[in-house]
C-alpha cells in the first residue's frame, strides 16, 4: 500500500513540475552519464529559476520597483492615506522585500498567462525574442501546468499578507484581458483593463506595505483613481515601440488603429497634464512641481521627436520612472516620518 501510495505521489510532483524535468536536455544526459542523480537535478532546477525569471525578467524595473514605490511611499506618508498617524521608517522600509516578491507573483501569473497563448509566442518572437517561450526553452504546455501550480500558490501568499481580495480581482482581470482576448480587440478597454489592474496593484502594495494593521482612509481610494487615470491615458506609450509584433497579433493599440503621429500625441499631453494635476491634487508648493513636472516634459518633447525604435524603449523606460515619480507625491506632502526618524537619531 505504501508502494501504491509513494508511486501516485511521485507521479502528481512529475505532472506539477513537469516543465523542470523537460528542461534537461538529452546531450547533457549523454556526456555526463557518470553524473550523480543529484547533480543532475541540481542543473534542472537551475535551469527552472532562470527561466521563471525570463518570464518577468524585462517587467522587473519597469513595473515591481514602480509599485513597490507607491506601496512604501503611501505608507510612510500617514495619515494623508492610512489611519497611521505615526508610521515607523525602518519597519515600512523593512518591508520593501515584502512588497517587492508580492507584486512580483502577481506579476508572474499575469505573464504566465498572457505569454502562452500562440499568437503571443508569435509576438514575442519579433518582439522579445528572448522570452522563454520563443527562445524555445519551455513549451505551451508546460507554461499552462505551470500556471496551474502558481494560481493557488500565489493566492496563499496574498491570504496569508491580507491582500487577497487584491490578487482575487487581478484574477479576474487577467482571465479578462488574456483568455477573452480583452487586451486585443480594442484600446479602449485594453486600457481600461490595465487601468483597473494598476489599481489593485497599487492598494495591494500599500496593503502589504503597511501589513494590514491599518485602514486604507478615503482620500487613498481617490489617489489609487487618480494613479490608474494615468496609467489608463498614458501606458499605451508602450504600444509605440511594439507595433511590429502587435502588428502580428492582430492586437488593436492605438499606433496600429489611429496611426503613429496621433497616438505619440495621445501620449504625450496626457503626460503633460499629468505632471501639473498630480501634484495639484495633494497641493505642493512650486518645488514640488519641478521633479513631475521635469521628467514629465522630457518625456513629452522624446515621444514628439525621437521616433527612432530604440529611442521610443528609451523613453518608455523614462515613462516608467516618472510613474514612480508620482507615485511617491504623498511623501512630498508629508515628509514627518523622516523628521522623525532624524530626531530619534539626534540628526534632526
Amino acid at each position: 500500500m505504501e508502494l501504491v501510495d509513494f508511486s501516485c505521489f511521485y507521479e502528481f510532483c512529475t505532472y506539477l513540475l513537469g516543465a523542470a524535468g523537460a528542461l534537461l536536455e538529452s546531450d547533457v544526459v549523454k556526456t555526463r552519464q557518470n553524473n550523480t542523480r543529484a547533480q543532475k537535478k541540481d542543473w534542472a532546477w537551475k535551469d527552472l529559476v532562470l527561466t521563471i525569471w525570463l518570464f518577468t525578467a524585462d517587467d522587473f524595473i519597469t513595473f515591481v520597483i514602480p509599485e513597490t514605490a507607491f506601496g512604501i511611499c503611501a505608507a510612510l506618508s500617514g495619515p494623508l492615506l492610512t489611519d497611521d498617524n505615526t508610521p515607523d521608517l525602518l519597519s515600512v522600509v523593512s518591508r520593501i522585500p515584502i512588497v517587492m516578491l508580492w507584486n512580483w507573483l502577481n506579476l508572474f501569473v499575469f505573464n504566465l498567462a498572457n505569454q502562452r497563448h500562440p499568437d503571443s509566442v508569435a509576438e514575442d518572437k519579433i518582439n522579445r525574442p528572448w522570452r522563454p517561450l520563443p527562445a524555445g526553452r519551455i513549451s505551451i504546455l508546460q507554461t499552462r501546468r505551470l500556471l496551474l501550480l502558481a494560481i493557488p500558490i500565489v493566492l496563499a501568499f496574498s491570504v496569508y499578507l491580507g491582500a487577497w481580495e487584491e490578487t482575487a480581482l487581478l484574477y479576474t482581470l487577467n482571465w479578462v484581458y488574456n483568455d477573452l482576448s480583452g487586451g486585443d480587440d480594442g484600446f479602449i478597454l485594453r486600457n481600461v483593463l490595465l487601468a483597473l489592474a494598476f489599481s489593485q496593484y497599487n492598494k495591494g502594495s500599500l496593503r502589504v506595505a503597511t501589513g494590514t494593521a491599518f485602514d486604507i482612509l478615503p482620500r487613498a481610494w481617490r489617489w489609487i483613481w487618480v494613479t490608474s487615470a494615468v496609467i489608463g491615458t498614458t501606458m499605451h506609450i508602450q504600444d509605440i515601440k511594439d507595433v511590429e509584433g502587435d502588428r502580428a497579433k492582430n492586437r488593436r493599440t492605438i499606433p496600429i488603429v489611429l496611426g503613429d503621429g496621433p497616438a505619440r500625441w495621445s501620449v504625450a499631453v496626457p503626460v503633460a497634464i499629468w505632471s501639473v494635476v498630480c501634484p495639484a491634487f495633494w497641493e505642493l508648493d512650486v518645488a514640488g512641481y519641478v521633479l513631475p513636472g521635469a521628467v514629465g516634459m522630457t518625456i513629452a518633447g522624446r515621444i514628439l521627436l525621437l521616433r527612432e525604435k530604440a529611442a521610443d524603449k528609451r523613453t518608455w523606460k523614462m515613462w516608467t520612472a516618472w510613474t514612480a515619480v508620482i507615485w511617491m507625491l504623498p511623501l512630498f506632502k508629508n515628509p514627518s516620518v523622516f523628521v522623525r526618524f532624524g530626531k530619534k537619531f539626534g540628526v534632526v
